[in-house]
């Protein structure tokens, strides 16, 4: 578990200016949306899949979903789907929901590490990567959160690599390189899941470098 996931974990048990409305299983599902990392990207779990991981009624998750909504904890959205009747993509109806966290409206602790904001680093990072994939029209639409989904996907990158610099090299390396191309025009998040890979291949690329460039 990482020193970031611990804080958010710290920031919402330790909170004591939580809603009256809060139940135990709307602490459940949020700790299970910590831990499934999803401050920058959505998941697809079912209902019925998180009433048995979190040992509740399908029902109840409904109703915890909605909660959590209204408080503006949670995004959720519907799929979208394609209707031969209208003849375009419509958003369906009882079908699984995407899910992923507002870590801008979480409850936070006086007391405890505040680590759930991206840094300024982070937000330029994002933007710039958003802002090429616009450009070159491999993404010309997104969802509402995108942006700030890229967001702590780059706080996550620049943690893991030590440095802003260091992140946005990574970043355009994965860019050029045909291995992870197709992570790279998605999202960062996709950067972020193929890390270790992606850091070898990296550190070996820019071993290569150095050394053609030194002394004959």
């Amino acid at each position: 578990m990482t020193r970031h996931t611990v804080a958010l974990l710290q920031n919402l048990f330790f909170s004591e200016n939580k809603p009256a409305e809060l139940r135990p299983l709307d602490l459940a599902l949020l700790t299970y949306l910590i831990l499934r990392q999803t401050e920058d990207h959505s998941i697809f779990d079912s209902k019925l899949t998180l009433a048995n991981r979190l040992g509740c009624e399908r029902k109840a998750i409904a109703d915890s979903i909605k909660r959590l909504n209204r408080l503006g904890w949670i995004v959720s959205r519907a799929p979208l789907q394609w209707s031969p009747n209208t003849k375009r993509r419509t958003r369906s109806i009882g079908k699984t929901v995407a899910l992923s966290l507002n870590l801008a409206k979480l409850p936070k602790s006086a007391d405890k590490a505040k680590h759930s904001q991206p840094s300024p680093e982070a937000v330029t990072l994002a933007g710039k990567h958003t802002a090429h994939l616009i450009k070159s029209s491999l993404r010309k639409k997104q969802h509402k959160h995108f942006d700030r989904q890229q967001e702590h996907a780059a706080q996550r990158l620049i943690e893991r690599m030590g440095g802003y610099e260091e992140a946005r090299s990574l970043v355009n390396f994965a860019l050029q390189d045909e291995r992870f191309q197709n992570a790279a025009r998605k999202s960062l998040y996709e950067l972020r899941t193929r890390l270790s890979t992606l850091k070898r291949a990296y550190d070996a690329a820019q071993c290569a470098v150095a050394t053609s460039s030194g002394p004959a």
